[in-house]
């Protein structure tokens, strides 16, 4: 929540910057103009003369300029360049795992319902991107700031649960590869990403209610927090760090630490025992054979 809030300040501040910028210069040049000090080559600080103080202003100007000059190429081309590309990508994404036999697997739902959370953030940082370079008008507008805000929150701490229930279902493949069939069903898939889609959209429902269009001090009406609710967001930031950083990073370290662990366990199984492979293959005949044989003669 704080973050999206950080990011579309951000982004409504990047043309403000230019000005701040041209107006160092002057003031630098100022603050060594010979009316403050008459005899600049008379006076030393530690050894550095007023001159090389000049120079310095002069090069931290030069160096501000250009650290916005690439700061305003990454805002006008690299954000909307990747932001379509994220759109193109999860859109397609979508129709592979939905529209192609990978449907008739669990794991295919949730990277689709993971696809279309990324669609939905990316989205909403689109609007926002076009509100402050386009000058579309529609991020801080009332109705639209809660509503992009309520859906970024929702799309990010949704798509961690989906990468944590697919770690789970992974897990539950190696470690448990018996139970697989009728426990990694896409039924109980559909299940899930509805609880978890559920649980996301009611417990960010805060959002329409803690953000909203409000004054800068410039006196700019932008969508940002509102100034009543800050220590009430401060107890909900850290509520949602732990819900949706913490608690995912630290399961999905352990499942994958496991997963890891039984995949190095059987590459060690399979090289030490000479015999495994072979009777890998028997078995693996042996079942060919008994399926083909007909069912008379099994009863």
């Amino acid at each position: 929540m704080f973050a999206f809030h950080e990011l579309s300040s951000r982004v409504s501040r990047d043309h403000q910057i230019s000005t701040t910028i041209g107006d160092m210069s002057p003031r630098f040049r100022r603050s060594a103009s010979p009316t403050v000090w008459p005899n600049r080559t008379t006076y030393d600080y530690g050894n550095y003369s007023l001159d090389m103080f000049s120079d310095m202003d002069e090069e931290l100007d030069g160096i501000c300029t250009s650290l916005y000059v690439l700061l305003d190429f990454f805002h006008v081309y690299y954000i909307p360049a990747i932001i379509l590309l994220g759109l193109v990508g999860n859109l397609l994404s979508c129709v592979v795992f939905l529209k192609t036999h990978l449907k008739l697997r669990s794991s295919s739902y949730y990277l689709a319902a993971l696809a279309t959370a990324d669609f939905g953030f990316l989205m909403s940082l689109l609007l926002v991107w076009l509100n402050s370079t386009v000058g579309w008008k529609v991020f801080n507008n009332d109705g639209w700031c809660e509503t992009l805000v309520y859906v970024s929150a929702v799309c990010s701490s949704l798509s961690v649960w989906l990468i944590v229930a697919f770690t789970v279902e992974r897990f539950i493949a190696v470690q448990y590869p018996l139970h697989r069939p009728h426990m990694c069903t896409v039924a109980r898939a559909k299940t899930i990403i509805l609880v978890l889609t559920i649980f996301a959209l009611a417990s960010h429902s805060y959002s329409f209610v803690t953000a909203g269009v409000v004054k800068n001090p410039d006196g700019y009406e932008v969508c940002d927090l509102r100034i009543e609710y800050l220590e009430t967001m401060r107890i909900i930031s850290i509520i949602d760090s732990i819900a949706s950083l913490i608690v995912p990073l630290v399961l999905i370290i352990v499942m994958n630490t496991m997963i890891m662990r039984n995949l190095l366990k059987f590459g060690r199984r399979f090289n030490q025992e000479p015999g495994y492979t072979a009777n890998c293959a028997n078995r693996e005949k042996a079942d060919i054979n008994l399926n083909q044989i007909p069912v008379s003669f099994l009863q």
